[in-house]
């Protein structure tokens, strides 16, 4: 009744309204009912020709569905090379004993992760710089072929040719690296920032439940043969290329334009390629890989093989920063007006000096570096904890480090939620997993000293949380800032987490080893079988000082984001919303620090906004057009910016 009632007076209160309100003539013809509500404002473009906001959009709807269709295939296709590249990088975890014990190579055990973290970290922005030049699909089947060429040799290695291990381990860094930056890659392609916000989300938490998994994983294969751990990779690897191949293969954006080439439809396909292979900036690749592979050489080798004060250590290091500083003088002369530009014309710059030149970038790879070392340390050297201190095996061991990842799932979800809903910043989520992961790391050495086993559990999950909530929210404020060239900036973040974790682990195992009198990659079961109670104690008493101080020497470098300005001085993007239309859904980007500018008043906020329009045909093909702060785009027109 009282239903019927409340129909009765809506109706006669529309009814006054259209005749307060009376309808033009040509619209009565078309049919037009006086008794619907005032006609609302177009949702989209394609209802401006309709007075009625009942009609529906049929071009919407079929945006809507490819837009949806194109989601689930990038997701389905691309979530198991993700998580291969992932779990590779800390499965042998609990391995490497036994791996080093069988080859009869303990002495340079710390090879096997060596030759995986150069490899892997030296090729990220080559692999950044081929996705541009030679297409996403040719890019990522090559990562993958070379995934199953490093896993086919580690798993067949004969036990009297250590060399062959490492150049399978060498073979999956690299595919590792190309993994990671084209998945990455297609990740941000053809989207807004809030729709790549929503599909990194699901990303961020694949691979940090795989970094969480890898030692477990390992641990339980190593029980029946360290083996596995390289030949599980054989059948994902294999499936992966061929999920690639069939689904996603006519999805991918191919070779980005390059307009001195002026390619047309009559170039050949061996002319196109040779051209192409002239862009690459070869002079950049050679001085980053050179610098960088050395400086993680000497950061490996540091404390560990040899002493700080020896010729290997010192050499590679001097010599790996001023190939560093090279490069980025390379980078330099490769800019638009500058020296190198002129006479080579055709060349880009692996890493563009407007982004190696920017604050931003700089402090969010730093950022990004205090990630990989929080990520690292726990699950290293948490492991160490397990085995050394409280007399665990691998595989229990390697079960205890599954706490880190509901932390993970917590901040990749907060993060989500913060960049997606409320308040649509990265700010805030780069600020809060700082803090986060600093006081985790903090109080887990406490525990760890404490020997509070329940607390521990609980600063696993914080550090982790901390962790998943940079995870996305990095690269998301990176590709805000320079959206065209969002290939480069994915490179520069994920070279950041292999190098900080290389870095934390340096200093970590440096530690350890001078406090506790132990090597960090030795067989810690050892410990809980010495011979009389006293030396036990005082060994286990030993390890577990080595794992406390070794937690603390790392927590002001994680700490510094918040002690000193690295995040202070961090800018701020706020992701648009909305669905694509003309002008597409605008992304807010807040120049210098927006701390220090907030605590001033919103008012003086130096704003640009960035609008991107998302264009689709009814088959699921997508077009983008991006507007930048530069002005300019090297691969398309761009539609031009505004500031407020």
């Amino acid at each position: 009744m009282i239903s019927l009632v409340r129909k009765a007076i809506k109706a006669s209160q529309q009814r006054k309204q259209a005749q307060t309100n009376p309808v033009p003539m040509e619209l009565q013809e078309t049919g037009y009912d006086a008794t619907r509500q005032a006609p609302q404002q177009p949702q989209c473009r394609h209802m401006e020709a309709y007075e009625s906001s009942s009609v529906k959009c049929v071009a919407c709807a079929s945006e809507k569905k490819a837009a949806r269709i194109y989601r689930w295939k990038i997701i389905l296709g691309l979530v198991a090379p993700f998580a291969l590249q992932a779990l590779d990088s800390t499965i042998i975890a609990s391995a490497l004993p036994w791996i080093a014990s069988d080859f009869g190579e303990i002495s340079q055990l710390n090879w096997i992760v060596s030759a995986f973290n150069l490899t892997s970290a030296a090729f990220i922005p080559f692999w950044a710089q081929m996705a541009d030049v030679f297409g996403r699909n040719a890019s990522i089947n090559a990562a993958i072929i070379l995934m199953l060429i490093g896993s086919a040799l580690c798993t067949g290695a004969p036990t009297n040719a250590f060399p062959v291990l490492l150049l399978g381990r060498g073979f999956q860094g690299l595919a590792a690296a190309g993994l990671n930056v084209v998945v990455r890659t297609i990740l941000a392609d053809r989207v807004s920032l809030q729709e790549n916000a929503k599909n990194w989300a699901i990303f961020s938490l694949v691979g940090g439940i795989s970094y969480g998994l890898g030692p477990v994983i390992g641990g339980y294969l190593t029980n029946a043969d360290w083996r596995w751990c390289f030949a599980i990779n054989l059948p994902i690897a294999a499936v992966a290329l061929i999920i690639v191949f069939f689904v996603l293969r006519k999805e991918l954006l191919g070779p980005q334009p390059i307009p001195e080439l002026n390619e047309t439809a009559e170039t050949g396909r061996r002319t196109k390629f040779v051209a192409r292979l002239k862009t690459v900036d070869v002079g950049g690749q050679l001085l980053f890989i050179f610098g960088f592979g050395l400086v993680i050489l000497a950061l490996t080798w540091g404390g560990a093989t040899y002493s700080w004060s020896s010729p290997a250590v010192i050499v590679p290091l001097v010599l790996g920063i001023i190939f560093a500083g090279i490069f980025c003088y390379w980078e330099y002369l490769l800019a638009p007006g500058n020296t190198m530009a002129e006479k080579l014309p055709w060349q880009r710059a692996m890493l563009p000096w407007e982004l190696i030149s920017n604050r931003d970038i700089g402090l969010l790879f730093y950022c990004e570096c205090a990630t990989g070392i929080g990520m690292y340390a726990v699950l290293y050297f948490c492991n160490i904890y397990f085995i050394a201190v409280r007399g665990y095996d691998s595989d229990e061991a390697g079960v205890q480090l599954l706490y880190f990842v509901p932390g993970l799932g917590a901040g990749v979800y907060i993060c989500s939620f913060m960049c997606n809903k409320w308040p649509r910043m990265t700010f805030p989520c780069i600020f809060l997993g700082t803090l986060t992961e600093a006081v985790g790391l903090g109080v887990l050495a406490w525990a760890i000293y404490a020997n509070r086993l329940s607390v521990i559990y609980g600063m696993m999950a914080l550090v982790g949380c901390g962790s998943g909530m940079r995870f996305m929210a990095s690269p998301l404020h990176g590709i805000g800032l320079f959206r065209h060239l969002r290939a480069s900036v994915i490179g520069l973040m994920a070279v950041a987490i292999p190098f900080g974790g290389t870095i934390g682990l340096t200093i970590m195992s440096t530690v350890f080893n001078n406090t506790s009198g132990l090597d960090s990659h030795s067989d810690f079961s050892s410990v809980h079988s010495s011979s009389g109670g006293a030396a036990n104690e005082q060994a286990v008493h030993q390890a577990k000082m080595g794992v406390v101080w070794a937690f603390v020497a790392i927590t002001p470098l994680v700490a510094l984001g918040q002690a000193f300005p690295v995040t202070w001085f961090i800018g701020n993007v706020k992701l648009g919303q909305g669905p694509p239309g003309e002008d597409g859904p605008t992304d807010i980007v807040v120049k210098g620090s927006y701390l220090l500018k907030l605590v001033r008043g919103q008012e003086k906020l130096k704003i640009e906004k960035n609008s991107y329009r998302l264009n689709s045909s009814h088959s699921g093909a997508w077009s983008e057009a991006v507007a930048s702060d530069q002005g300019v785009n090297a691969t398309r027109p761009l539609q031009g910016s505004q500031q407020v």
